[in-house]
This record gives structure tokens, C-alpha cells and sequence, in this order.
């Protein structure tokens, strides 16, 4: 199955995926919070069955991994992308001794006790029903369901509905038998991360592996990629001084989403009559909508939607249109799970492209 006929599962029923992209950690100890205030930029101190969505960043304000913090009961949960398992607990041992030498936070990498599953699509919930209970129904966005030893996040950064379900080692064959077994009916297919990207880049989703040097901000931080959402700035962390430095002086660039009719590539500079104003940071053809979709990072002063600019690549000049996110009217935000099954899916009124 092709990138194009996965990102039409996603946007239409649903799709299972195996996110081996996603390093898992378990921070816990006495000065387990200590220790991730000090390297979170939003402050992990949330109560149980939560998650925050933050981000770990290097001394000069550089993202080192897009993290979501769990807490379960008195340990914490962090899943991150960017680095590899290893990387991620070696980086947050180096900042507790780094930190404070009396720390007494211990943290250990996961992944070998546990197989992650995520399943994402408008009718996502369905399928992760079928298995944990219609308990899943009311699961509210960001949030952690503990059901049967299984743990389910409901997240996602697709558009549609998304669930990351957590199932230890030994029940993991079970777990997954279940979920294709339920989705079977559902036309349950899986999907690849190229896929999972391409639908993130059409709703306007940050993904780390859209990051790149380049000239117009080094580094990139959460100032020009427009992640201050994610960031407090009345707390300390590992970057934040250089970060409140950045901000301080202001941000030359930041990342506008685009479409394009044209083919645009990752790197290729960006005109507006005739001058340069910015650079694609990333790009890919987007299947929804049938256009390129990307990410320009462009001069503050035109960095707003319906502007058009120009850019010549290998194939000659194409023009390309700002725009706000999400570019996608996504149908999960016309499904109601009480209401809704996909069995009467074409009483669902459809969203335009």
C-alpha cells in the first residue's frame, strides 16, 4: 500500500501502527519531579492520569526530543521522540548529576518491558473500545486510561482521533491480536510513520523529524518553530536561559505552513518579488488535500497566512500559498463516539477537502 492510499486510511476509518520512533523512560524516586522541572519546559507537576506535552531542550535551546510526561502514581512516564532509548536515559542521568549531586531520582529505560501500539484515524476509538471498554468513549484529548495492566493515551497528532496503548511484553500478542481482530470489520490497516507524518504536516503538527540546520536560525528552537505553547517562562530548565535570551533579542524567522500545486523540496530558497525571504524548512506531497504541503521558515515581518511567495527547485519554479493550520477539515471533529459508528459511517457528513 502506498504513503497516499495509508493517509486516505487515516482520514477515513482507521490505522495501526507499531511506533518504533518512540523511546520510553520511567523517571521515579523521591526527586522524580525535581529532576524533570529541571529539564522540561513545561512543568511536569500535573495529577494522575494526565499528560503534558513538552519539550526537553540542549544548553543552547536546540530541541533534543518532543516529550509527553505521565504520571502514574508516584513515578512518571516519559515517552520522546528525537533520541534513541539509550540516549534519552543517558541525557536525563547526565542532567541529574549535572543539576544536583544529591538527586535521588532514578531513571530507567522500559522499552524491552513494554510494545507500544498506537492507533489513529476518526474511527480510532472504536477500535481501542472493542478492546479496553466503551470506557474509552469519554477518554478526554491528553489524557491516560489504565485498563486490565494496559495503559492507553489517548493522543495523536494526526487530526483525527489517536490512541498510544502501553502493554507489557508478556500480554503483548494477545493485546494486538485483539485490536486486529476488532478492527478486522472496521477495515483496521496498518500504516506506516511516513504516513503518520504526512497527515501531522497537513494538520499543522510539530514533528522532530522535520528538523534541520540551517543558516536562517541557528539553532532552530521553540521561538521560530511557534512551540512557546509548550514552553513556561517563569520556570528554569536546561535551555531556558539561552531560549529567553533568543526571545529577548527576537525571533529573525519563524515557520509558516504552505501549499503548494507545485513540487517543492526541503532547503530550496523563497522569493517575494524578487527578494529572498525565507527557506523550506520541510515539504511533502499531501494526499487530503491534493497539493505539497510544508513548512517555510520565513522573515518575521512576512510570516502570516495568504501571502504568495515563489521558490525555483530541480523542476523549475513553483508558486506557494501561506496558510494557517490545520489545512485539513478532519471528519473526527464531525464524529461523535456515543453517536457514531463506522458500520453507519455514511450518515456522517463528510468534510470538504
Amino acid at each position: 500500500m502506498s504513503v497516499a492510499e495509508e493517509v486516505r486510511v487515516l482520514r477515513a476509518s482507521a490505522g495501526i501502527s507499531y511506533p518504533r520512533h518512540v523511546s520510553l523512560a520511567l523517571v521515579e524516586g523521591i526527586d522524580a519531579l525535581d529532576l524533570l522541572q529541571a529539564v522540561s519546559t513545561n512543568s511536569p507537576y500535573i495529577r494522575e492520569g494526565r499528560i503534558r506535552h513538552a519539550l526537553f531542550l540542549r544548553e543552547d535551546a536546540s530541541i533534543f526530543a518532543d516529550v509527553m510526561l505521565v504520571r502514574v502514581q508516584d513515578r512518571f512516564l516519559v515517552l520522546a521522540e528525537g533520541p534513541g532509548e539509550r540516549e534519552l536515559v543517558g541525557w536525563l542521568d547526565g542532567a541529574k548529576d549535572r543539576l544536583c549531586a544529591m538527586n535521588r531520582a532514578t531513571v530507567r529505560a522500559i522499552g524491552e518491558l513494554w510494545s507500544v501500539f498506537s492507533v489513529d484515524g476518526p474511527y480510532a476509538w472504536e477500535v481501542v473500545a472493542g478492546v479496553l471498554g466503551n470506557v474509552v468513549l469519554g477518554q478526554p484529548y491528553l489524557s491516560l486510561l489504565h485498563r486490565e495492566g494496559i495503559l492507553c493515551l489517548r493522543a495523536g497528532k494526526t487530526g483525527e482521533f489517536g490512541y498510544l496503548l502501553l502493554a507489557p511484553k508478556d500480554v503483548s500478542a494477545k493485546v494486538e491480536s485483539k485490536l486486529l481482530e476488532v478492527g478486522r470489520p472496521l477495515d483496521l490497516t496498518r500504516v506506516s510513520l511516513e504516513a503518520l507524518d504526512v497527515c501531522a504536516m497537513e494538520s499543522g503538527h510539530f514533528s522532530i523529524r522535520t528538523l534541520r540546520e540551517t543558516s536562517l536560525a541557528c539553532p532552530l528552537t521553540p521561538l521560530e518553530l511557534q512551540l512557546q505553547s509548550r514552553v513556561d517562562y517563569s520556570r528554569e530548565f536546561i535551555g531556558g536561559h539561552a531560549l529567553s535570551e533568543r526571545r529577548g533579542a527576537g525571533a529573525k524567522v519563524r515557520a509558516t505552513c504552505f501549499l503548494s500545486e507545485g513540487r517543492v523540496l526541503p532547503g530550496q530558497r523563497v522569493e517575494l518579488a524578487d527578494m529572498e525571504v525565507g527557506e523550506i524548512l520541510a515539504a511533502c506531497p499531501a494526499p487530503t488535500l491534493g497539493q505539497t504541503v510544508g513548512s517555510v521558515l520565513l522573515e518575521r515581518r512576512f510570516a502570516h497566512p495568504h501571502l504568495t511567495l515563489t521558490t525555483t527547485g530541480p523542476e523549475g519554479h513553483a508558486s506557494l500559498r501561506t496558510c494557517t493550520a490545520s489545512l485539513v477539515d478532519s471528519l473526527s471533529l464531525r464524529i461523535q463516539p456515543h453517536r457514531h459508528a463506522y458500520a453507519t459511517r455514511d450518515r456522517v457528513e463528510r468534510p470538504s477537502a
